[in-house]
């Protein structure tokens, strides 16, 4: 069997790019993700409080910039994958409905950052929205007790000998 000269170049030329794509994809698969980073994260307003809409704003930077940027509330997804507009920012409008610590949590490619925001139920004065205060403990007491003067005390002073 003879092969003429063309025949010949295009089988070379269909083997080098052949070659090259196999080349290109393990090029491509074999290449990092993109870097990003979360570089900060804000909350608009102060004293939050429930059943009130805030902005959250992030401020990202690295090769990645463009990649989605998801947000989450203790762990619950907030807004769904949002795309980083202006370039460098990203942001979500918050509306929390529980009272107490909230974990806000912005993540692109694989870097994330979280801000602790205490959130206040205005209707409620014992509110958990600032877990540092204990309460009042009430008065110990001062001195020497009785067995008490209430049908369980009397009930109590008599098992023990003191029946009234």
């Amino acid at each position: 069997m003879s092969y003429t000269t063309s025949a010949l170049v295009g089988r070379r030329i269909g083997a080098g790019l052949a070659g090259f794509a196999a080349a290109t994809a393990v090029a491509v698969f074999a290449a990092p993700q993109a870097h990003a980073t979360v570089d900060s994260i804000t909350v608009s307003g102060a004293d939050h409080t429930i059943n009130t809409t805030y902005t959250l704003r992030a401020k990202l930077s690295g090769a990645g910039i463009g990649l989605l940027v998801y947000w989450s509330d203790n762990g619950d997804d907030i807004s769904g994958p949002k795309v980083p507009w202006p370039v460098g920012e990203s942001s979500a409008s918050w509306t929390p409905t529980t009272p107490g610590q909230h974990l806000i949590t912005a993540s692109q490619g694989g870097s994330t950052k979280t801000i602790v925001v205490q959130v206040k139920d205005p209707n409620d004065p014992g509110d958990p929205g600032d877990p540092g205060d204990p309460g009042n403990p009430g008065d110990p007491g001062g001195g020497t007790g009785s067995a008490g003067t209430g049908s369980a005390g009397k009930l109590l002073g008599s098992l023990f000998g003191n029946g009234s």
